[in-house]
C-alpha cells in the first residue's frame, strides 16, 4: 500500500476515543465526547473529540488535529515516530521506504553516541582531577550538587581526542560521532573533539532525552564563550529550549513560562525555587520555540538584561512574538545585573515582584523610542512618531494596533491630555501615510488644503466585528457538515467574501471538492496546509457544535450579511428600523462607498472644497461610523460575541516554589557539591 493508504488504514483501525481516553476522562455529549484538555489547565471541559471524523480540538487553547497529532503532542514525537508507534499498535507496516530500517538503526547509533558523551562529561566533572577549575567555577556560582545532578552538568577535558577515544571504545565510529555533532574532521585527516576544556550543559528534548550539548569556556581568551552542538538528525536548535524537560510541569501548573538568556541563569532560578524557567540557545528566539512553549502555558515572559545587547534582543522579531499562540510579555533586569545576581540579592519573592511589572514587547519598544527622543524638541517628536509607526506597522491585529497607538500617544503626552491628543493625531496621520506607501509630509495641512480633505477619507473602520466572524464560522461549519449548504455557499459566495484568511482557504478547498463531485470533510482537512493555521481552523469548524437554529434562514441571512459587508467596504451602521441602515442625513449604508467614490472623483477634478456639501455629508457619515465604534452591526444581537482573541494580560501568575531535592547537599547550600566522601 502507498503511505497515504496506510495512514487511512491506521485511522480506521484506531479507536480515537479509547486512545485519548487513556489521557483524558471523556464524557459523551451528543455525537461527540468532551473532557478537560491535557495541554493546558482548565476547570470547564473545552476539549472535544469527534469519533466519526477522527478529529479532536480544544476550544480553550486552540490545539487540535487527528490521531497522529495527538500522539505527537502527548509523547513529544515527530510525525514519522508517531506514525510508526500507531502502526505497531494496530499491526500494520508503516515504513514503505526500503531504507527506513537503516535510517532508524543509524538514529539509534546517534542516540548512543550522545548518551555516551553525556556520561563521560559527568564522570569528568565529579571525579577527574583535571576538572578542578570547572569545579571551582561552579562552586563560585553557588550551585548545589542536587542542581548539578538534576541538570546533568559535566566537563569536557582539555583534550583533542578524549571523547573520540571513549566513543571508539563503545563501538561508535568517528563518522557517527561527527554526525552527532561531537567531533569534527581535521584538515589533514582524522577527527578531533568539538568540546574541549568547557563546562557542559546537556540539552534535552521535552521527553528528557539528551540530544545536544552547550559548552562554556573556562579560559578568558577563548573566542567563543559559549559553544553549542550543530543541528543534527537529533537536534534542531530552532525547535529546542534548554531546561524544558525539567520545567514543563511547573510551567503547566503556573500557566506561565519564563525565558532567560543563559544556561546558568536557568539553573540559578530553578535552585531558588522558580522552576517554570527555560533558556534560549544563544540565538534569537524563533517562532518554533515560542510555539513549543505555548503548548504548555498561556503566557511567556522574556527576561532580559538591561544592557545594549539585552535591549537589542528584546526588540527584534516583533512578528515572531505576535504570531505566538500564547501571550508574550517582557521584563528587563536592573542595569548591571543578570537573573543570577538579582535572585541572590532579592530572593525568589523579589524576582516575582520584578516579573509582575512585565510589559508587552511592543510597549517596551515604544518606551525606548520615546525615552530616546524625549529631549529632541519638535524634530525629536517627529522622529519619535516615525519610529513608533515602524513598530505599529508590524502589528497585523488591527485591534491590538489601535490599542498600542493610543498607548504610544499616552507615553509621549506624559499624562498631558492636550499633548496626548496631538500625538495621537500625528501618529494616525503618519501611520496612514506609511501604510499607503506615501512619502512623509513636509508640513501640516489646513482645512482648506486638498491634502486635508484627502485625509478625511481615511475614516473607514478597520477589521470585522466579532459577530460577523462568528456568523461566518457557523456558516462554514454547517457547509462542512451538509453538502446542500456547501453547494449553496460555494455558489453564492467567493473566497474573497470571507472575513478570515483561513476561512477563504477553506472555502476554496470546498469549491475544489465540489467541482470533483464529492465533499469528504476528513479528506479535505487532511489536504489543507498546516501553514497559517488553515488546517487547525478547519478542524475547529468540523468539531464545533452548531446552534439549534433554522439552518436555511441562518444560511440566507449570513450569506446576505457577508455580501453586504464586503459591498459596503466594511462599514455597517446599525439600523434604527427593521429595514436598511440610514444615518441622520439619509445616506443608506449600502451607498457609503458610492458616496466616498463621488468625493474622491470631485477631489481629483479639483472641484471639492472643505465646505462643499458633498464633503460635509461624507464627514457626517464617517463621524457617525466612528462614534459607533465596533458595535451595533446588523444582526449583532442574534449572535453571541466571540471571546476576545487578544487575551489581555492576566494577573501575575508565578511558578510554584518547590522544595529543593531532599539530600544533604541540597539542604546545606554552603556544602561542597563535589564532596564525594559519602559516595
Amino acid at each position: 500500500m502507498e503511505q497515504d493508504e496506510i495512514r487511512e488504514e491506521i485511522r480506521a483501525r484506531i479507536d480515537l476515543v479509547e486512545l485519548i481516553g487513556q489521557h483524558v476522562r471523556l464524557q459523551r455529549s451528543g455525537r461527540r465526547y468532551k473532557g478537560l484538555c491535557p495541554f493546558h489547565q482548565e476547570k470547564t471541559p473545552s476539549f472535544t473529540v469527534d469519533p466519526e471524523r477522527g478529529l479532536w480540538h480544544c476550544f480553550g487553547c486552540g490545539e487540535g488535529g487527528d490521531v497522529f497529532t495527538f500522539v505527537m503532542r502527548t509523547e513529544g514525537l515527530s510525525f514519522p515516530e508517531a506514525a510508526q508507534r500507531l502502526a505497531d499498535r494496530v499491526g500494520v507496516r508503516w515504513q514503505t521506504d526500503p531504507h527506513a530500517d537503516a535510517r532508524r538503526e543509524r538514529r539509534t547509533l546517534l542516540e548512543r553516541a550522545v548518551e555516551t558523551a553525556r556520561r563521560r562529561f559527568i564522570e569528568h566533572l565529579f571525579r577527574n582531577p583535571a576538572a578542578e577549575a570547572a569545579r571551582d567555577y561552579l562552586r563560585g556560582r553557588g550551585f548545589s550538587r542536587a542542581t548539578l545532578e538534576a541538570f546533568g552538568i559535566g566537563y569536557a577535558l582539555d583534550s583533542w581526542d578524549d571523547l573520540l577515544t571513549a566513543l571508539s571504545r563503545a563501538g561508535l565510529s568517528p563518522e557517527i560521532a561527527q554526525e552527532a555533532g561531537l567531533v569534527k574532521a581535521g584538515e589533514r585527516g582524522g577527527h578531533y573533539d568539538v568540546f574541549r576544556d568547557r563546562i557542559i550543559f546537556p540539552i534535552a528534548d521535552v521527553t528528557g532525552r539528551t540530544v545536544a550539548f552547550g559548552g562554556r569556556a573556562l579560559k578568558a581568551d577563548e573566542p567563543a564563550k559559549y559553544l553549542n552542538s550543530p543541528d543534527t538528525p537529533l537536534f534542531h536548535k530552532r525547535r529546542t529550549l534548554y531546561g524544558l524537560n525539567q520545567a514543563r510541569q511547573a510551567i503547566v501548573e503556573a500557566k506561565t513560562a519564563l525565558i532567560v538568556e543563559g544556561y546558568t541563569d536557568a539553573l540559578s532560578l530553578h535552585q531558588a525555587g522558580l522552576t517554570n524557567v527555560v533558556a534560549g540557545l544563544g540565538t534569537a528566539l524563533t517562532r518554533e520555540q515560542l510555539q513549543l512553549l505555548a503548548r504548555y502555558c498561556d503566557e511567556i515572559v522574556l527576561v532580559y538584561d538591561a544592557d545594549a545587547a539585552g535591549q537589542q534582543a528584546a526588540t527584534r522579531n516583533l512578528e515572531v512574538f505576535e504570531g505566538c499562540d500564547a501571550l508574550v510579555s517582557l521584563v528587563t533586569l536592573p542595569e548591571g545585573t543578570d537573573p543570577d545576581d538579582f535572585v541572590r540579592q532579592h530572593g525568589p519573592e523579589g524576582f516575582r515582584r520584578l516579573i509582575a511589572d512585565r510589559v508587552s514587547p511592543v510597549e517596551y519598544r515604544l518606551r525606548l523610542i520615546f525615552d530616546q527622543h524625549s529631549t529632541g524638541g519638535a524634530e525629536g517628536r517627529a522622529r519619535a512618531a516615525q519610529e513608533a509607526v515602524e513598530v505599529l506597522l508590524q502589528i497585523r491585529d488591527w485591534t491590538a494596533r489601535d490599542e498600542y497607538l493610543a498607548r504610544a500617544a499616552d507615553l509621549w503626552g506624559a499624562r498631558d491630555p492636550g499633548r496626548t491628543a496631538a500625538m495621537a493625531r500625528v501618529l494616525k496621520l503618519e501611520f496612514r501615510r506609511r501604510a499607503r506607501g506615501e512619502p512623509q509630509a513636509g508640513r501640516a495641512e489646513s482645512p482648506g488644503d486638498t491634502g486635508y480633505i484627502a485625509k478625511a477619507l481615511d475614516g473607514i473602520l478597520e477589521g470585522a466585528p466579532a459577530a460577523y466572524l462568528r456568523a461566518e464560522a457557523q456558516l462554514l461549519s454547517l457547509a462542512l457538515d451538509d453538502d446542500a449548504v456547501a453547494q449553496r455557499v460555494a455558489q453564492e459566495l467567493d473566497p474573497e467574501d470571507m472575513l478570515c484568511e483561513q476561512d477563504a482557504a477553506i472555502l476554496k478547498a470546498i469549491e475544489a471538492h465540489l467541482a470533483a463531485g464529492t465533499l469528504d470533510a476528513k479528506v479535505l482537512v487532511a489536504e489543507l496546509p498546516e501553514e497559517e493555521g488553515v488546517r487547525r481552523r478547519c478542524v475547529e469548524l468540523l468539531v464545533a457544535e452548531t446552534e439549534a437554529v433554522d439552518t436555511q434562514e441562518l444560511v440566507t441571512e449570513t450569506i446576505g450579511w457577508l455580501k453586504t459587508y464586503r459591498r459596503s467596504g466594511g462599514v455597517l451602521i446599525k439600523s434604527r428600523g427593521d429595514k436598511g441602515a440610514a444615518p441622520c442625513d439619509g445616506t443608506p449604508v449600502e451607498d457609503f462607498r458610492e458616496l466616498e467614490r463621488r468625493v474622491w472623483e470631485a477631489l481629483n477634478r479639483g472641484e471639492l472644497s472643505h465646505d462643499d456639501p458633498l464633503f460635509l455629508q461624507y464627514q457626517r457619515v464617517a463621524a457617525q461610523v466612528r462614534r459607533g465604534g465596533h458595535e451595533g452591526y446588523w444582526g449583532a444581537d442574534r449572535w453571541r460575541e466571540a471571546p476576545n482573541q487578544g487575551r489581555p494580560p492576566r494577573a501575575p501568575q508565578e511558578g510554584p516554589e518547590r522544595p529543593q531535592v531532599e539530600d544533604d547537599h541540597a539542604e546545606d547550600m554552603t556544602a561542597d557539591p563535589f564532596d564525594l566522601s559519602d559516595d
